[in-house]
């Protein structure tokens, strides 16, 4: 039995959620379990952008608080490349804040620079919800 066929909308809010944060699973895996399941496709898209929405926000007060050591900590390649670009380019980097690997240390970087949260909010979960919403109408 899998999470989301043993815990149904709550399991797939909350690996939304871990999938938006460090810790490395795949949101889009629980979702298209959850279509596969025959769950509501409404509540799919609105738990799974609501969790890794959260999951978002975390991430940025991680930067805020504790950023600068968590870089120093763990030097990975995509963080790399999430800090140069968001240097280089600044808050309009949050438009690649959906992709896999980087996406996550991007909204870290975003804490960590103090950028607008109003503009975060609006950029980063309007486009989860839009990454959720395209894959479910590639799967139904």
């Amino acid at each position: 039995m899998t999470w989301i066929e043993e815990y149904g909308y709550f399991g797939l809010f909350v690996f939304s959620l871990l999938a938006a944060t460090i810790i490395p699973v795949s949101s889009e895996s629980a979702l298209i379990g959850a279509v596969l399941n025959d769950m509501d496709i409404y509540y799919i898209l609105l738990w799974a952008t609501i969790g890794n929405c959260l999951g978002t926000v975390i991430n940025y007060f991680i930067g805020v608080f504790i950023g600068e050591k968590w870089i120093n900590k763990n030097p990975k390649k995509s963080t790399e490349r999430a800090m140069h670009l968001s240097k280089k380019y600044g808050w309009p980097v949050m438009f690649l804040s959906w992709l896999p690997v980087i996406g996550d240390p991007i909204t870290i970087a975003a804490g960590i620079f103090r950028w607008n949260a109003f503009v975060f909010a609006i950029i980063v979960f309007s486009l989860r919800f839009l990454r959720y919403y395209l894959i479910i109408e590639l799967i139904v």
